[in-house]
């Protein structure tokens, strides 16, 4: 089909849709074929004909209100051909937040943004039911849910738009709203393909930047990509959530089809992309590519067009999923807080030294802006605040991320400090048996008996002896933590990056959140005190020692 006979196609299919779905988009699809893999968190939305698709939450959190976004490196290292996917810096940010009301998602007021994507690969049975003129007689099967490959970009994003429309028509209640508008769908960035892939913020930063997704032992790579090889797909396409997802609960992101990507292909350039826009991009390899030659990075540039055929370019290997987005700028009155958040962006933290130096040369330029004689001085004193303002807001993109390192190193060596005051509760109530076994042996006349219990009692002691020790230092360590955050940096700014952590900290386990609630508390202590209180860091991680082993 011509790109032409495609639009005109997909506009009359519109109407005829609209018309047949307006009553009620009921989901009649059997579940176990347009989601396979059901888990918690799964959004699902309607689709002419009776069918669904399944969305992912990807969270992009930050700190920094209205015009945060979350910095992370793409590409690989090290690799062969660095023009394609050698490394760069990428921001992504998703548009919806979790404040109630639209009111405060029209400000901008949250700083825990994410976006919705596809869980799947665009399956053959969802790309048909919103292209056909008229729904087919007889619901999808299981073979129906292979991936939609062989259509061009422009198909799938005419297929993004058309269904976009039918939402608004039938279920605009369906897509997320922010601020005053509604959310629509269409092809994912490289930023959001890749950050998504790799696995986002539910991994470390060693995991997300290694080459390939990780693997728990025992498991391997063929488990959850589809890829050349007779280990695995052996260049067969799968049908979508045949294998198992990654972190995020994505399937198929590596291997299966390769993945149209929403915007033009660039090089890359020593850390950026080259300024000459190209084809397309197809991300993720297939089911053809062999395993030595997969990786998290992998991109190809696609020509539109065929030039023999002169027909719009298409492969009947290469596929795409959808992201569910929105405008960046959702209400008349959003200009304030983004302004704001600029700003602010640029202010140096007023708990560091230095900081009223700094805030008065800011002032100082802004001053002469003003009072400037001419246009030409005025637009050079305002380009050299701006380069300032630039300067000042990647140190203090580099300041957050050292304070959470900081932090979830406090938080860290408190988990230590609790489990080796846990440890030296265990071997303190071992202590009295051996006593009572001592006596034995001594009333028993066994005298090499009684020798290893009093030779066992001392590797007990000198146990504990060596606990007390580590849990010493590690104490000091954590005071010392707790002094120079307290020391160097304002409270508003801990709190926000305190906020930020806290829902990794909590997944990763309930202990290192109570110690994660201490460190507030030994922060707030701080500032009252003046000084890191040690006494008042060993009763509380006593405390807590206790309170996990159930001891009064």
């Amino acid at each position: 089909m011509t790109m032409i006979a495609t639009a005109a196609a997909l506009a009359t299919m519109s109407g005829a849709v609209f018309a047949q779905t307006a009553a009620a988009p009921a989901i009649t699809w059997e579940e176990k074929y347009y989601n396979p893999q059901p888990a918690e968190g799964d959004l699902t939305l309607p689709m002419p004909c009776g069918g669904a698709m399944v969305f992912r939450r990807i969270d992009t959190p930050n700190t920094e209100g209205a015009i945060g976004d979350v910095a992370v490196v793409l590409g690989q290292e090290g690799e062969a051909q660095p023009y394609l996917d050698g490394l760069r810096r990428g921001y992504v940010s998703g548009p919806f937040s979790d404040a109630d009301g639209a009111a405060d998602s029209a400000a901008g007021s949250s700083a825990r943004g994410y976006f919705w994507m596809a869980k799947y690969e665009l399956a053959e049975a969802q790309y048909t039911a919103v292209t056909a003129p008229e729904c087919p007689d007889k619901a999808p099967r299981k073979r129906d849910f292979l991936p939609a490959v062989g259509h061009s970009k422009i198909d799938y994003d005419l297929f993004a738009q058309s269904y976009t429309l039918w939402l608004l028509h039938t279920a605009p209640q369906m897509l997320p709203a922010v601020g005053a508008t509604r959310a629509f769908l269409r092809l994912p960035t490289e930023e959001e393909w890749e950050f998504a892939e790799r696995g986002g913020t539910a991994l470390s930063e060693a995991q997300f930047r290694a080459p390939l997704p990780p693997l728990a032992e025992g498991e391997s790579l063929s488990e959850y990509v589809a890829y050349g090889g007779t280990e695995s797909a052996g260049g067969k396409i799968q049908i979508i959530g045949t294998l198992k997802p990654n972190a995020l609960g994505l399937h198929d992101m590596l291997g299966n089809a390769a993945e149209i990507i929403g915007a033009p292909f660039y090089m890359v350039r020593h850390g950026r992309m080259h300024g000459q826009a190209g084809g397309y991009v197809k991300r993720g390899g297939d089911a053809r590519t062999p395993a030595e030659s997969l990786g998290q990075a992998i991109r190809y540039e696609v020509a539109p067009y065929d030039l023999i055929s002169g027909t719009v370019a298409s492969d009947r290997f290469t596929g795409t999923r959808l992201v569910i987005s929105a405008l960046s700028i959702t209400a008349p009155d959003q200009q304030a807080a983004l302004i704001g958040a600029l700003d602010d962006l640029a202010r140096p933290d007023p708990g560091l030294k230095g900081t009223a130096t700094e805030t008065e040369a800011r002032q100082l330029l802004e001053q002469l802006a003003a009072a400037a004689a001419d246009g030409r001085e005025k637009s050079r004193i305002e380009r050299i605040r701006a380069v300032i303002d630039a300067a000042q807001a990647e140190r203090n993109a580099q300041r957050d991320r050292t304070l959470r390192m900081v932090i979830s190193a406090s938080v860290m060596v408190c988990d230590q400090a609790v489990q080796r005051l846990l440890n030296a509760f265990a071997i303190s109530m071992l202590l009295p048996d051996y006593d009572s076994m001592e006596m034995t042996a001594m009333a028993a006349h066994d005298t090499a008996l009684a020798a290893e219990v009093r030779a066992e009692r001392e590797a007990a002691l000198q146990k504990l002896r060596e606990l007390k020790a580590l849990t010493e230092g590690e104490v000091n360590e954590y005071s010392d933590l707790v002094e120079g955050l307290g020391a160097d940096y304002s409270a508003a700014l801990l709190e926000a990056q305190l906020q930020y952590l806290r829902p990794e900290i909590l997944a990763r386990s309930a202990r290192r959140g109570s110690c994660l609630a201490l460190l507030e508390t030994h922060l707030d202590a701080r500032r009252t005190k003046g000084f890191a209180d040690m006494s008042l860091i060993t009763k509380d991680f006593t405390a807590m020692a206790k309170a996990a082993a159930d001891l009064k």
